[in-house]
This record gives C-alpha cells, structure tokens and sequence, in this order.
C-alpha cells in the first residue's frame, strides 16, 4: 500500500477571494465618511481668539447662579473685560486669583471675568469658595471655550476693549501690576 501524497489529501489552499479585500475597503471608507460627518456637524464655526481680531463669545454660568454673556456685557455695559482662564488643578491660577481681586477692586472701569476651564465644577466651585474672588467667576459649561482663547499653557488673561477686539494676552499667572501695565500702556 503506498502513502498517500500530504499535498494531494491537503491540498494548498486557494487565495482569498477578492470579497474580503472589497470588505475592508468597504469598512475604511465608511469610517472616513463619519469623521467627515462628525466633523461638520461638531464643528465650532466660532474662530479662536487672537490679537487683534474680535474676542469669540464667551457664556458663562457664574458660580453665583447669574449668566454672563460678552456680547451682552459689550453691548449693554460696555467696560472693557479682562478674561481669566483657570482651572483649580492650576498652582499659578490658584496664586492670581488674589491678584485678578486687587486689580478689580482698584478698576471698577475694567469688568473682570474668570472662567474655570479644563476642570470639574465641584473642584472650580470648592477654590472660588476657599479664595472669594472680588470679580464674577464661573464654570465653561460647553468645554469649548479653551479651545476659543488657545494659549500655551494655563492660567491664560486676555484683555478685551469695549468693541470686543482682543488687545493683550499673557500665559502664566498674572499680578495686578501686570494687568495695570496691560490696561493702562
């Protein structure tokens, strides 16, 4: 009796038929479809802030329980804004903080704003509480408004005039001098 031939009894098998390759193309277009749809739909059309250019919209839910707006603090108020982003995870925030309240309380002819950024409300709330800011602070509810005002690193200040342009932008913690200098130079 002889041994039967391995290659005749298993015989090499054929190459993959060609629908596999259609599938994985298939699914490679149907994700690039989505993050093209996403990105349409979950796109912020507002530009982020730059020198010179007119300051994104800011909302602002402040921890006092009042909604602030920079439209309607422009149109209706009409003082200049220095606008803090912080976070309560942020040592040098947590150090302006006392600064931003002396400068405010010296410029009334200056609104002062701060906003929570990167953060989670208890902790923002639980630091506003702890250092009793002399200006309004809240929380951005939306997460976007970090990506508007887009600076190296946190805390980030911005000066903003009455016509809503941003004239002056610092990263790192601000003191009262500095901001003098910014608004008065």
């Amino acid at each position: 009796m002889q041994t039967p031939d391995p290659a005749r009894v298993f015989p090499d098998p054929e190459p993959l038929a060609p629908a596999r390759g259609r599938l994985t193309l298939v699914f490679i277009v149907a994700i690039a479809l989505g993050l093209v749809v996403v990105g349409v739909f979950d796109r912020d059309d507002e530009p982020a802030g730059e020198l010179g250019g007119l300051a994104p919209e800011v909302v602002l839910t402040g921890f006092d329980g009042g909604e602030w707006t920079l439209s309607e603090h422009l149109a209706e108020d009409g003082r200049p804004v220095i606008l803090n982003l912080w976070a309560s995870w942020c040592l040098p925030c947590r150090e302006e903080i006392p600064e931003l309240s002396k400068f405010a309380a010296e410029r009334p002819d200056i609104a002062v704003v701060g906003v929570a950024v990167n953060d989670t409300e208890d902790a923002a709330r639980a630091l506003a509480e702890e250092l009793d800011p002399a200006y309004l602070v809240g929380m951005d509810a939306t997460g976007r408004l970090r990506d508007r005002y887009p600076s190296p690193g946190m805390p980030f200040t911005v000066l903003i005039d009455s016509q809503g342009v941003i004239r002056w932008s610092y990263a790192g913690g601000v003191t009262a001098e500095r901001l003098r200098a910014a608004v008065d130079g």
